[in-house]
């Protein structure tokens, strides 16, 4: 990474080592990965879990659903609520205290998961304490790296999504095996808490630490005050909540795609289990090439929003093309195209985003994009799985993906047109 220049509001500027770039770059995509693995645990824990309490395959879909979908009802409060508290408090602190809240969280579920209250107690509050992770990265990327390298930043640490898929059932389900589903969740409890050590060595709130925001009274009420002021101000910038629409377009697809991906490799095109094993894994290697290569060219060209657009315009045909294919090797390659075209719109609407806000607003910013993109991104499966129910097919499903990819491109050039003065390097 070449030697990046560093621009904080006050105007002053000083150089960021190729050494300390990357230390910061992959401190970010460490938390991110933790974070995501400490999120993702209890899917490949629960059929484990379910043996232990002797719950039913009814009580399984019902408890099952509530474990992983409490987490988003805590995640988008705290993106959206408590993220302009980065903006106070700066995003190392932030980053260290969300990355000790999740863990110690995690161990808790560990050993007091035997209490099914307690087990949903604990999903909700470990989407409140994640709900800022992001939020505090990309504030980070926005106050320490210049314009034309954030999307290639932006992408490493957003990429830990794609690769969490591939690694929980790798690294957990032999875990599990050899010991328990309790002992995982204290071994990745024990990596959030092993990972505040580069946290606190690596990271500064600014370049120049003195110019770390500080708080003359912290408390509730003038927190509280706070928060309202940040989000009443972030909510004004020019451009925000077409950014947030397109990128809550784009989630649509992502989560639609990606809950249902197994089930329709398996129903629609005839995989057997064997073939699932790896079919659905190879997408995710298809959506973080994606995410690298796109960024590449997103900050290499300074075109950012159309390489977004292409690559989502792309996308849809493939979406379309995956209808009328059904060799299984085909439908691996294509199921990874989709993927690749459609990994580069996350890291492109947090790079357009830093670009609109000023660094003392885009913790603020970021939390209201990142809740409620994805927050409404719930509404992929549903759509998805209504259309299965309504047409006993995936294909109109699948026709509705693609319209919510073509929605997002559309939006960017509207973002591009309402927020004209700035540079999109």
């Amino acid at each position: 990474m070449k030697s990046l220049s560093i621009s904080v509001e006050s105007g002053d500027s000083r150089q960021l080592s190729p050494r300390r770039a990357t230390k910061i770059a992959l401190t970010l995509f460490l938390a991110t990965l933790v974070g995501y693995i400490a999120r993702a645990n209890v899917s490949v824990a629960l059929p484990f879990v379910a043996n232990e309490y002797g719950w039913s395959s009814e009580q399984l879909g019902e408890l099952g659903g509530v474990l992983l979908g409490i987490f988003l009802v805590g995640y988008g409060i705290s993106n959206v609520l408590i993220s302009p508290l980065i903006d106070y408090f700066g995003p190392r602190k932030s980053l260290i205290f969300t990355v000790l809240a999740w863990s110690i969280l995690t161990f808790l579920t560990g050993f007091l998961g035997t209490f099914v209250m307690i087990f949903i107690l604990a999903r909700f509050f470990l989407g409140l304490s994640q709900g800022t992770l992001f939020p505090s990265a990309s504030k980070v990327v926005g106050t320490w790296f210049p314009p034309s390298g954030r999307a290639r930043v932006n992408a490493l640490y957003l990429s830990s999504g794609f690769l969490s898929n591939l690694l929980v059932p790798l690294l957990l389900l032999p875990l599990i095996v050899a010991t328990s589903w309790q002992f995982m969740f204290y071994a990745v409890g024990a990596a959030g808490l092993i990972l505040l050590i580069p946290l606190w060595k690596c990271l500064c709130d600014y370049p120049d630490e003195t110019r770390s925001q500080t708080a003359s009274h912290t408390s509730m009420r003038s927190l509280i005050k706070l928060t309202k002021e940040n989000l009443n101000e972030a909510i004004r910038l020019k451009g925000l909540f077409t950014i947030t629409l397109s990128f809550l377009a784009i989630n649509l697809a992502w989560w639609g795609l990606s809950l249902w991906l197994p089930t329709y490799f398996i129903v629609a095109k005839g995989f057997s289990v064997e073939e699932l094993v790896w079919g659905a894994s190879l997408p995710y290697i298809g959506g973080l090439c994606g995410m690298y290569a796109g960024s590449w060219i997103s900050d290499r060209t300074g075109k950012r929003v159309e390489t977004a657009f292409s690559f989502a315009m792309i996308d849809a045909i493939f979406l379309l093309l995956l209808i009328v294919t059904f060799p299984h090797d085909l439908v691996i390659f294509v199921t990874g195209a989709i993927f690749f075209f459609l990994g580069v719109m996350a890291p492109t609407s947090f790079t357009l985003l830093q670009s609109i806000a000023p660094p003392r607003l885009i913790g603020s910013a970021t939390g209201i994009m990142n809740g409620i993109a994805n927050g409404g991104a719930v509404f992929g499966p549903i759509l998805l799985g209504l259309a299965v129910a309504l047409t006993s097919s995936y294909d109109i499903g699948l026709i509705i993906m693609a319209v919510f990819q073509i929605i997002g491109a559309l939006l960017l050039f509207v973002f591009f047109r309402t927020t004209r003065e700035y540079k999109y390097h």
